[in-house]
C-alpha cells in the first residue's frame, strides 16, 4: 500500500481537518465526505480551487467526475489533485465542515 499524503486545511472556526491528497482521477470507494480540488503553489503548499461535499466520493469525484457542475472551471483553474475527508453520518455534518472551510478559504470555482 502506498504512503498516504495528508494535507491539513483549517476552517474559519480554527479547527484543522486532515485530508488525504490524491491526483485527480484516483478511484474512490463509495463513502461520504468533503473534498477539495486543489493545485500545488509551492512544495508542500496547496491552493484550493473548489470545496464541496458528497454522499459518495466514488460517484461525485470518481465515475461521474466529468458531470460535476463545476468540472470545466475546476480544470481551467489548474486543479491537479483532490483532497478527501471521510465524514460518516448525516449530510449536516458534511455541510458543517464544508461551510467552515469555505469561510476560511477563497476558492475561484465555488459560486456561493
Amino acid at each position: 500500500m502506498p504512503d498516504l499524503t495528508i494535507v491539513h486545511w483549517t476552517g474559519q472556526s480554527g479547527l484543522q481537518y486532515d485530508f488525504q491528497l490524491d491526483p485527480i482521477g484516483t478511484p474512490y470507494n463509495d463513502r461520504p465526505g468533503v473534498y477539495i480540488f486543489c493545485h500545488q503553489s509551492s512544495p508542500g503548499r496547496w491552493n484550493p480551487v473548489y470545496i464541496g461535499e458528497t454522499d459518495s466520493f466514488q460517484r461525485r469525484i470518481g465515475i461521474a467526475l466529468k458531470q460535476h457542475h463545476q468540472w470545466d472551471r475546476v480544470k481551467a483553474a489548474g486543479a491537479t489533485h483532490v483532497c478527501t475527508l471521510h465524514v460518516p453520518g448525516s449530510e449536516a455534518g458534511r455541510l458543517s465542515i464544508e461551510t467552515d472551510l469555505r469561510r476560511s478559504h477563497t476558492t475561484p470555482c465555488n459560486l456561493q
